[in-house]
């Protein structure tokens, strides 16, 4: 009963990311025919040719079945992106999935009253400190958290981008690869020590201005984002 649970389960999670895909990507559905059909045909052809029916139906199914699985799976994560593009918070949800990698990754350590948002990424690279917003006070923000963040981070490396398709911006859907081809610089046991310190700084008070407390235009600080 439990392998064909598993089954069903990779089976639902294959169609629900193949409708997610294809609303997207709505040629996606002709592509994988297509690479089936003619891959078939292909080795249709090499079995006819060499005389040799029984070993390229099996090369030729377990080919099939690899590349149009690549094609999917690429065309599936260019489609999640899409999904996330523009939305706030859409950098966490891509370093989340690079845990394995080693990152991990603080949601909003910094907030403006125009909705820019810095989330604080560690990893063996360092930190990188992500900007997502469009205002021109997002510069702003980014310099006073690494102005923070350098406090605790003794000689780790601090790295500001700005999620966008702009001009020395990162798209969403190059993060990933970004991240991955930064260099890596701190060994693993160094980044679990600079999370430990990030840590602290998450809990360490922020200054209070001299006078009275405007009773508008508070800008919350370590919220978790919906």
């Amino acid at each position: 009963i439990r392998p064909m649970s598993k089954m069903g389960d990779r089976v639902r999670v294959i169609r629900d990311n193949y409708r997610m895909a294809k609303k997207y990507d709505p040629k996606l559905g002709w592509l994988l025919g297509g690479i089936a059909v003619v891959g078939a045909a292909l080795f249709v052809l090499l079995a006819v040719v060499t005389d040799n029916p029984f070993t390229w139906a099996i090369v030729g199914t377990a080919a099939v079945f690899v590349t149009v699985s690549v094609v999917f799976s690429r065309r599936a994560m260019k489609s999640a992106y899409k999904s996330i593009e523009g939305e706030p918070g859409a950098a966490v949800a891509v370093v989340q999935n690079m845990s394995k990698a080693g990152w991990g990754i603080s949601a909003g350590v910094a907030v403006n009253k125009n909705q820019d948002l810095v989330h604080r990424a560690v990893g063996r690279p360092g930190v990188v400190l992500i900007g997502e917003g469009t205002s021109p006070a997002l510069g702003s923000l980014l310099a006073s958290e690494r102005k923070r963040t350098a406090r605790f981070v003794s000689d780790a490396p601090i790295t500001e981008i700005v999620i966008g398709d702009g001009e020395g911006q990162v798209p969403i859907s190059k993060l990933d690869k970004y991240l991955r081809k930064m260099p890596k610089v701190l060994a693993p046991g160094e980044v679990t020590t600079l999370r430990k310190r990030l840590d602290a700084l998450a809990n360490a008070p922020l200054p209070v201005p001299k006078g009275p407390m405007p009773k508008s235009g508070r800008i919350p600080r370590g919220g978790k984002l919906r």
